[in-house]
């Protein structure tokens, strides 16, 4: 039987499998499988496993069972010879082997996690990108970083960082997350168009657990600070954070690291911004729940809400470096007046659709 190398195949179910997602505790890689598209339960629930030490990738909606070497055949339409020429670029070797159905238990080695994907450059070099200038990945990234007018926003991190290396975060802006002036964990986003449609929008640090974005921003001599469902939208607000993703479903709002990170900031008050309601359905159910839990929720006003989509939105259309923190704290409500407003939006959402 053939054997992908770990990487590769790797790279590859992020690439194809819907929504993908690494459980650390379990070494195993989720998705929605692209095969049978998971019914009523796509975007919703991930069926697809990537049991990385047996090799094998299996959807419990469709019973699709596959050694990694045949579903990357299957899904991705590539032949044994694409295959081969694909690893024989990236310097991977293919192998022929056995995977047991019952490896041994042996002592695993303690990995260390770079801080960052394969030799990256800091964006912020000036040397560095004179030196890289050529490379396709460097320019997209600093075309992007100009459009999303992230050069000047007045919360952007101290640096972005792109590799044009790594087999899983090649050619993606790579938005680190800083606490106490380390990198301990990052997000990367696709920047290049070939790549849109078939690489998630969002890839987060595999193996590590999700921190707070701009933690180190907060000024605790504020009475509030914000917290943003995404990094570039946190980027646009001074005392602003971001919880790097949301679930819009679920209660539980934070990992156990951001619980502690969070416990620097036990005098002040926080304020959840999140996408808009009258455009995001998802922003709309997040916004209940938080509301539900006693949080202070930013509503987003008719004359912005039905017009822009988050804040990074409002700062490209107005050319804005900064969106005012009174702007923030003159629209963010409590439980009955949060659940008020939401309602008129919900009610206002159902006429239209109608």
């Amino acid at each position: 039987m053939r054997v992908l190398p770990n990487d590769y195949a790797i790279q590859k179910f992020l690439q194809f499998a819907g929504y993908p997602k690494y459980k650390r505790h379990t070494q195993v890689y989720e998705g929605g499988c692209p095969t049978c598209r998971e019914g009523n339960s796509w975007g919703r629930k991930r069926r697809l496993y990537f049991v990385t030490k047996k090799n094998f990738i299996c959807c419990h909606n469709c019973g699709l069972s596959l050694s990694t070497y045949n579903w990357v055949k299957e899904v991705c339409k590539l032949s044994d010879k694409d295959i081969l020429q694909e690893l024989s670029e990236r310097d991977f070797v293919l192998a022929d082997g056995h995977v047991n159905e019952e490896p041994k238990q042996e002592k695993q080695p303690e990995v260390k996690l770079s801080a960052l994907p394969e030799d990256s450059i800091n964006l912020n070099d000036i040397h560095q990108v004179e030196f890289y200038k050529n490379e396709p990945g460097v320019k997209a990234s600093l075309d992007y970083i100009k459009e999303r007018k992230l050069d000047v926003a007045c919360n952007k991190p101290k640096d972005f960082w792109i590799s044009i290396k790594d087999s899983i975060h090649k050619n993606r802006l790579v938005i680190p997350f800083y606490d106490k002036g380390k990198i301990v964990y990052y997000q990367t986003r696709t920047i290049l168009d070939s790549k849109t449609k078939s690489f998630p929008k969002y890839l987060s640090k595999m193996g590590a657990q999700k921190s707070l974005f701009n933690i180190d921003n907060i000024d605790t001599g504020n009475e509030h600070y914000f917290v943003f469902e995404g990094p570039i939208n946190a980027c646009f607000s001074k005392n602003s954070m971001a919880v790097a993703g949301i679930q819009e479903s679920s209660r539980k709002n934070f990992t156990d690291l951001q619980e502690q990170q969070l416990k620097r900031l036990f005098l002040m008050k926080r304020v959840w911004v999140l996408d808009s309601q009258w455009l995001d359905n998802a922003s709309r159910k997040k916004s209940k729940i938080l509301l539900d839990q006693g949080e202070t929720v930013f509503i987003w006003p008719k004359e912005y809400g039905t017009i822009f989509k988050d804040f990074n939105d409002i700062a490209k259309k107005l050319n804005l470096s900064e969106i005012p923190e009174r702007f923030i704290l003159d629209n963010s409500f409590g439980k009955l007046k949060g659940n008020v407003k939401l309602g008129f939006i919900n009610y206002s959402s159902s006429l239209e659709s109608m």
